[in-house]
This record gives structure tokens, sequence and C-alpha cells, in this order.
């Protein structure tokens, strides 16, 4: 079985994969453990509103604030106080929206702080391809990188003998081996620095737990908002996870 890392994703892919996202993967797994009944994701603002109408929270920034009529920002700090239980949240998320397109449904959503749960459920599911979210346009993330050679590291280690590395999961790899610490790469990388600019510094250091959530996450629900119905300028696709 051979472990296999895109470092940006090649959709459409015909089976399910494991996708990784750092900062809002660790976003969308926190809402969930937290009670939420499914996290939505979506590329623009205007999608996000749509989706969400009178029921659903609110979460997402631009320009490191809360846009007009969105509850919560996107930082991990405080997520533990949120009472979520029953909640739907959409999320706006223009970056792992794109990445998420032609990623099929049952795909699992994998970071470094749910990567035991994760590793366990692709080994059951027979998923050995991981991709790592794009930072936007298919530029590459230095962060989800890291992430994807972390986790690929793990699932070959728990194939053993049966396992091999594809050169894209030794790319990734070799880049995990330049961060021994991976708060070293969040803090390089442009989502860190961003990160840190926008007061979220201490986020930082939650984004780069280890196993700290149980949960495996899937992809469980696509849904298209049509242009015609919604007054939009064309039809955005939103994308919901739920636990395993």
């Amino acid at each position: 079985m051979t472990v296999r890392v895109d470092l940006v994703p090649k959709s459409p892919y015909p089976q399910p994969v494991l996708l990784v996202d750092v900062f809002h993967g660790s976003l969308i797994t926190g809402l969930l453990a937290q009670g939420a009944s499914q996290v939505w994701v979506s590329r623009s603002a205007r999608a996000a509103r749509i989706k969400a109408g009178n029921r659903a929270l609110l979460f997402g920034e631009q320009e490191g604030l809360p846009p007009e009529g969105f509850h919560y920002g996107t930082s991990l700090q405080g997520l533990e106080r949120l009472q979520l239980e029953g909640r739907e949240c959409v999320l706006l998320s223009p970056a792992l929206a794109q990445a998420l397109d032609g990623i099929p449904l049952e795909s699992l959503l994998g970071h470094f702080r749910n990567a035991r749960a994760s590793i366990e459920q692709a080994v059951q599911q027979k998923i050995y391809t991981l991709v790592a979210a794009s930072q936007g346009w298919l530029e590459p993330s230095l962060t989800n990188t890291v992430a994807a050679g972390f986790l690929a590291q793990r699932l070959h280690q728990h194939l053993g003998q049966w396992g091999e590395l594809q050169d894209g999961a030794r790319m990734a790899n070799a880049l995990l081996k330049s961060f021994p610490d991976p708060q070293e790469a969040l803090l390089q990388s442009d989502l860190g620095k961003g990160l840190f600019r926008s007061g979220h510094s201490e986020d930082i250091a939650l984004t780069t737990l280890i196993s700290v959530e149980n949960s495996p996450v899937r992809l469980a629900g696509l849904e298209v908002l049509e242009a015609k119905t919604h007054g939009l300028s064309k039809d955005r696709p939103v994308y919901g996870f739920r636990l395993q």
C-alpha cells in the first residue's frame, strides 16, 4: 500500500482522501467537539450568510475581523466556552472551500490536533492519499504540507512492512524533518505571520498540539446555492462536516 501526499489538491479524486488543514481544520473539529451538529464551509461571506439563514452560527474573518453579521471570528481561544449542542455552524474559509472542490464525500479532515483519530480512521477506510489544502489559488501551504508529512509518517508507521511512501510523501516528510517543532513551521508560514499580526499568536500553539482531539471528522454533505435562486454572481457550493 502506497502512502501518497499531494502538496496541492489535484481534484477530482475518485475515492475519499485525507484532507489536511491545520488552522480551519482545527476550528471545525473544535466546533464539532463542542456539540455542533454540522459545520459548513463557504468560499464567500454572502454565501455563508445565505446558508446560515436565521438558525446557524457564522464564523469567519476578513482582514482580522468578523464580517458584518457574523457571530464569531476564527480563533480557537475560548472555544470550550461556546454552547453549540445541536447547532449548525457556517465557516467562511475561501482557501479550504477551494481545496474541497472535487474532494469526495466521506473524505476525512486531518491536522495535528486529531492526528491519531484521523490515522486510525484512514486505516479503517483504507485511505492512503493525503491532500495538503492550499492557501489559495493552488499555492502550496507550508503549514499544511508539514502536517501532511507528519500524518503520512504516522500512517506509514501504522502500515508497517506493507506501506511505501510515494515521492510527494517523501517530500512532505523531508520538510517535516526541517521543523522538529511544528510550531516553528507555522511561525514561518504566511498563515502564522497573519495570525501573529491579527493578535492570534496563542492559536499557533493550540493548532500544533498533537492528538488532543479524539474524533475523526468526515465530509458529510455538499449543497450548491444556485445563483438564480439566491441572487449570487454564480453557483456557490458549501461543504458540510460531521464527526465520524
